[in-house]
Parts: structure tokens; sequence; C-alpha cells
């Protein structure tokens, strides 16, 4: 199931995806900074906002997939039910990381960005997304993964 180069990606679109994603990339490093420096926010410690807002953007990668799946015209239906289970996979892992002591959970999170990351590369590899999602995915995931690891030093 390939698709051909997402050449027709408009440069607007491609800006936008990438202002907001390294936007959503600040509460991951706000987060790290605030738990390195015990800072409470808002009442609540840094580390549960980090690792609460690491399972909200898990949750995110995996309805990528989901999205994908129903509105793609290219989908080949062999695949389409594993790529859904897949879908479903990292908000469950991202929930069940929050009932784990912190730095467990910190661990879990960050392997499960980075499983998230070698399955998303594959789907550029394959041409099935476009090529200029490559260095986006792997910077934000680096970072998540950073941000969520620097819990497990203190």
């Amino acid at each position: 199931m390939t698709r051909p180069e997402h050449s027709r990606t408009s440069n607007k679109t491609m800006l936008t995806a990438r202002v907001l994603g390294y936007g959503g990339a600040l509460p991951f490093l706000g987060g790290a900074i605030a738990a390195s420096q015990q800072m409470v926010i808002l009442g609540f410690p840094p580390a549960y906002l980090l690792l609460s807002y690491g399972a909200v953007i898990l949750s995110f990668l995996g309805g990528l997939h989901w999205g994908r799946i129903i509105t793609s015209p290219y989908a080949d239906g062999r695949s389409d039910s594993a790529w859904l289970i897949w879908s479903v996979c990292p908000s469950l892992l991202g929930w069940a990381a929050l009932l784990l002591p912190e730095k467990v959970a910190a661990v879990m999170l960050s392997l499960c960005f980075l499983a998230a990351l070698q399955i998303d590369q594959r789907l550029i590899r394959e041409k099935i997304w476009p090529a200029w999602m490559r260095p986006l995915r792997l910077h934000l995931s680096l970072i998540a993964v950073t941000s969520l690891t620097s819990l497990t030093i203190s």
C-alpha cells in the first residue's frame, strides 16, 4: 500500500504542521525544566504535568493512524484492522503509564514514543506519509523522550 510522494502538500500546510508541532513540544521542555527545579505549577507537581502531557500526545499519535485508515482511499483492506488496533494502543498505554510510579511511567512513555516513531518512520519510508514528516517526527519524538527521561535522573 504505497502512495505517490506527497508533492502536493502545500507549503502552508507543512509550515503550519511544523509551527504546531514545535509549539506542542514546549510543554515537554517546560515540564522537564520545572521538574528539574521542583517547581509546582498551578498546584500540580511538574512530573505529573509532564507525564500527563506525554500520555495525551502519545494518544494523539495513535489518532493519526485511526484517521489515516478511516479516511484513506488507498487502504488495501487487509491490514486496516491491524492499523486500527495499533491506533488505540498508544492511548491505552499512555493511560496505563499514568497508573505507575513516576520513574516507571516516564520509561514506559519514552519507550512508547520510540516505538511510535519507528512505526511512523516505516510509513514515511513506504511513502504512505510524506517525507517532510521524517525530521519533524524525529525531532519531536526526541524532545518528548529526552524530557520524559529527565524524570528518571533525579
